[in-house]
């Protein structure tokens, strides 16, 4: 007997209590639910069957798509979004058609290549142009009903292996996995609960095939609105505990289960032997938070309110130590500025002579030569001259080629150097020769033309003969490449090559020529996002997209371990297509590593985007450092200020660990509130406060945009 409408509300209730929302979002779809089926498959991650109900709440007939109210433009909008972010472009490019965004239109199809039919639409006024290449799928919808429907009857018939391959089909993974489940096919139920978005079910599948790094994995994706998320929190930390290792993956997991505190006898258990794990990863914040977690839902647990003084004592010490650092820090800069702007006279005294003896004298100087003009280049990251003490620079030598630029005459010729070739002559290497069109550099890179040049060094357009690719070459001028700065080098073109995704800049290889070394890296043509917002405040569907894409990129290195730690405009390249790439890996920090290439006391960053944590305690920061930054990066975005700001670098560093921000609205009360609350929860100032991983915010993101009809 079929269920009334009032039955499958009941049940789509049921099932989104349990944190299923798959299957919560099928039962509102058969009680004609649309709007509460829309929300369950965000929630879900299914972009089109998201895109699938919004159409059916209007009606949407295909052959009217251009006699559609406003109304039903903003809901085919919306649609549109969804099929976009689902790959289903045919239907997401038409829709975009039928809402009147032409543009939007295009640049989908210029993002998936398809650059024959992207032209097609730019060139037809009326946008009703008909695609080419892509199968029609008018009738999926139906006969897709009509085989959910038979699934259902085989079910009900006890045909469960015939039902379950059915489901299968269909790709209902959450209907497979129960029937998978009730067969006693644990590991194909394990699989398919992992395909249907429910952690937790797979967890424990694996549980019960005692595959502890499975079940560790999948307890770790576990979001906070799960109703089993305590559960898996618990479960998680005891695993954790067993082999006495705190990965970065807990530590994403954990962050609301400790901030909320522990309720129950097995929960404070497991809050005291997170502790454990935190006092021995050297974390002695995370560790005094949860001790008084404890103490404040079982006084007197144990030995806690001991570890508690124990904890707070190594954390204040380490706070105390590392703002007298920055202040003394601080002093030294501006000494050092008094010093250049006015030297003092040279004054020897007896022990000076004793020790130096009788100098030569010396010749007289040559003049300097003329000082070149710096050159900012579209489409790189090299030659941004700024003022050397200016609150934007860097603190460090980065990589990128931001380092306030010093002009050094020509050096003299290196007693070696590797040959670079020019047609059927023969060039010897730099320095002292100027590199030109047509140079090959180690008989394999030929250069095409500078497209910047800088203090720091020069950028090339170059062809790799070996791979008979176009790439980007970036020469490094000999007086920035320390043994420091180059274990910088090496260490984000290492990254780089762990992180194969379309949003992180490539980098290849460093080589030398001479004395000189350089990096060969992907060619980008555009420019960083710091240029593109020093115009005005970008619109907020723009903005929202270009954060997506980095909430994108920043999730795959943060599961791979790494924390950028420089997260600003400068570091996110926009391209001529609109594809936002993360660049400049230099001062990132591995996760697994102990030091790695941060000293103990050290402190870099960029100011106006450090998080407080980074300031006190630069060697130990998490993945939420770089959520703040984008929380800074969200504010400016909008407002066109950053949250933070002074002429000199401690009051900024100050506002960012005491002050809280003014609100986004105050300053554009164009910003959506919901924006708003999620750029102030970015800026938190705990981190167990803001956003926890950069997969929520792109999914926050992407139900702003949906919600606001952005594209």
């Amino acid at each position: 007997m079929e269920l009334s409408r009032k039955q499958w509300v009941e049940q789509a209730k049921a099932l989104e209590k349990r944190g299923q929302a798959g299957p919560a979002a099928q039962a509102y779809t058969r009680a004609g639910a649309h709007d509460d089926a829309v929300r369950m498959f965000l929630s879900a991650g299914n972009f089109v069957e998201a895109g699938q109900a919004l159409l059916r709440s209007i009606e949407y007939d295909r052959r009217k798509r251009f006699a559609l109210d406003a109304n039903q433009r903003k809901v085919a909008l919306k649609a549109a979004i969804c099929f976009s972010r689902g790959g289903d472009v045919r239907p997401a490019v038409e829709l975009f058609l039928a809402a009147g965004e032409r543009s939007r239109a295009v640049g989908l199809l210029q993002e998936v290549g398809d650059f024959v039919n992207a032209a097609r639409v730019e060139a037809d006024p009326t946008g009703q142009v008909e695609l080419v290449g892509y199968e029609s799928k008018e009738s999926a919808a139906p006969q897709a009903a009509a085989s959910a429907d038979a699934a259902r009857n085989l079910e009900r018939a006890g045909k469960l292996d015939a039902a379950l391959e059915a489901y299968s089909r269909l790709k209902q993974w959450s209907n497979a996995a129960a029937l998978a489940r009730r067969l006693g096919h644990v590991e194909q139920a394990a699989s398919l609960f992992s395909e249907a978005g429910e952690p937790f079910q797979a967890a424990v599948c694996f549980r019960e095939l005692r595959d502890a790094d499975q079940e560790l994995q999948h307890l770790a994706k576990v979001v906070p609105a799960d109703p089993h998320y305590r559960e898996a929190c618990v479960r998680a930390i005891a695993l954790a505990s067993d082999r006495i290792e705190l990965t970065f993956e807990l530590e994403q997991l954990v962050g609301k289960f400790v901030d909320a505190g522990p309720v129950s006898d097995d929960e404070v258990d497991a809050c005291y032997r997170l502790a454990l794990l935190f006092d021995s990863n050297d974390s002695a914040e995370n560790a005094a938070l949860c001790y008084r977690k404890i103490l404040g839902a079982r006084p007197g647990y144990r030995d806690a309110a001991d570890r508690l003084r124990a904890a707070e004592t190594d954390f204040r010490g380490a706070a105390a130590k590392d703002y007298e650092r920055v202040f003394q820090e601080e002093l030294a800069l501006r000494e050092a500025v008094k010093r250049h702007e006015a030297p003092p006279a040279a004054a020897s005294t007896a022990s000076d002579a004793q020790s130096l003896g009788e100098l030569p004298d010396l010749p007289e100087l040559p003049d300097l030569p003329a000082l070149p003009k710096a050159v900012v280049p579209s489409g790189s990251d090299a030659g941004r001259p700024g003022p050397a003490l200016a609150p934007h620079t860097r603190m460090l030598p980065s990589p990128g080629g931001r380092t306030p630029p010093a002009v050094a005459g020509p050096s003299p010729p290196s007693a070696f150097q590797p040959e670079i070739t020019s047609g059927g002559a023969t060039h010897m290497g730099f320095p002292g020769v100027a590199l030109e069109p047509g140079v090959v550099i180690n008989q394999r890179y030929r250069l095409e033309k500078k497209i910047g040049q800088g203090g720091a060094g020069a950028v090339w357009k170059a062809v790799d003969l070996e791979l008979d690719e176009t790439i980007a070459i970036k020469f490094l001028a000999a007086q920035f490449v320390d043994e420091e700065t180059l274990g910088r080098f090496k260490q984000e073109v290492s990254l780089s090559r762990h992180f194969n995704h379309p949003n992180i800049i490539r980098l290849y290889d460093i080589g030398t020529c001479a004395e000189q070394k350089f990096i060969t890296m992907e060619l980008l043509s555009g420019q960083d996002l710091g240029q593109l917002m020093r115009r005005a405040p970008l619109a907020v569907d723009r903005g929202l997209a270009l954060l997506v894409q980095a909430c994108h990129a920043l999730q795959v290195v943060h599961e791979r371990g790494v924390i950028h730690r420089d997260i600003k405009p400068d570091n996110f390249f926009i391209t001529d297509e609109g594809v936002l790439k993360v660049m400049d890996f230099g001062i990132a920090k591995r996760h697994s590593a102990s030091r790695g290439l941060t000293r103990a006391g050290m402190m870099a960053g960029t100011p106006q985007y450090m998080a407080p944590e980074q300031v006190s305690n630069f060697g130990g920061v998490t993945h939420l450092a770089d959520l703040y930054a984008l929380g800074c990066i969200a504010y400016q975005m909008f407002t066109g200020a950053v949250p933070f700001d002074a002429d000199e670098i401690m009051p900024i560093l100050m506002a960012h660990m005491s002050r809280a921000p003014e609100p986004p609205r105050q300053r554009n009360p164009a910003i959506p509130a919901e924006l708003e609350a999620v750029i102030l929860r970015l800026l938190a100032k705990r981190p167990e406060d803001r956003v926890q991983s950069c997969r929520e915010l792109a999914e926050i993101l992407l139900r702003l945009r949906v919600a606001g009809g952005a594209g």
